[in-house]
C-alpha cells in the first residue's frame, strides 16, 4: 500500500495511507493530531519512497524448492494412505454352515477327531477341502489384509519422503545461513 507524508505543525512528517483519508493522524514526534486530507487530495502530498525489499526482508520467505515439494507430497501420501489403511480392515470370519462342518467331522477318521477334541480343537489336523463359501471368505480376507498392508507401506514411504524433504530444506537453509 502506498504511503504519503503529511506535514505536521512541528515540522515532522507523518506517514499516512489512503485508508486514513478524511480521518486524523497523530504525529510521532510531538504527539499532535493533524487532519488527513480526503482521498482525492492525498495525491498532493509527497509520496514515501521505500527502498525495494531485500531478499531477506521480503514477506514471501524462502522460495519454493523441490525439497518443499517432497515435504508436501510425502506428507499428503503418508496422511491419505495412513488414513485409508484404517478403512480397509479385513472382514470378520463368517459363520459357516454347521451341517457342512458336522459332515466333515463324520467323514474324518475317528483318531483324528479324538485328537482334535483332546487338544480342544487348537491343533486340529482334520483335513478337508474348504467349501466354496470358506474359500471366498478366505480370499476376501486375504485381499483386505494385502490392501491394508500396502496402504501402510505407502504411508511409510510417504513419511520417509517427507522426512527427506525436511532434511533437505533444513540443510539448504543452514547452507544459506538462515
Amino acid at each position: 500500500m502506498q504511503a504519503f507524508l503529511l506535514p505536521c505543525r512541528c515540522g515532522a512528517d507523518i506517514s499516512v495511507t489512503s485508508s486514513q483519508a478524511g480521518g486524523r493522524a497523530t504525529c510521532p514526534v510531538c504527539g499532535g493530531v493533524e487532519p488527513v486530507p480526503r482521498l482525492r487530495d492525498l495525491e498532493k502530498l509527497r509520496v514515501v519512497k521505500t527502498p525495494p525489499p531485500s531478499r531477506r526482508d521480503s514477506g514471501a520467505g524462502r522460495p519454493w524448492t523441490g525439497m518443499h515439494s517432497l515435504v508436501l507430497a510425502g506428507t499428503l501420501l503418508a496422511a491419505t494412505a495412513g488414513l485409508g489403511s484404517f478403512s480397509f480392515t479385513p472382514p470378520e470370519a463368517e459363520l459357516f454352515d454347521e451341517d457342512t462342518i458336522r459332515s466333515s467331522v463324520m467323514k474324518a477318521p475317528i483318531d483324528e477327531v479324538y485328537t482334535a477334541w483332546a487338544t480342544r480343537l487348537i491343533y486340529s489336523s482334520v483335513e478337508r477341502m474348504p467349501t466354496e463359501l470358506e474359500a471366498k471368505s478366505r480370499a476376501r480376507s486375504d485381499y483386505y489384509y494385502n490392501l491394508r498392508n500396502s496402504l501402510r507401506a505407502a504411508a511409510g514411504m510417504g513419511a520417509l519422503v517427507a522426512l527427506t524433504g525436511v532434511v533437505g530444506v533444513l540443510a539448504r537453509g543452514k547452507a544459506n545461513g538462515r
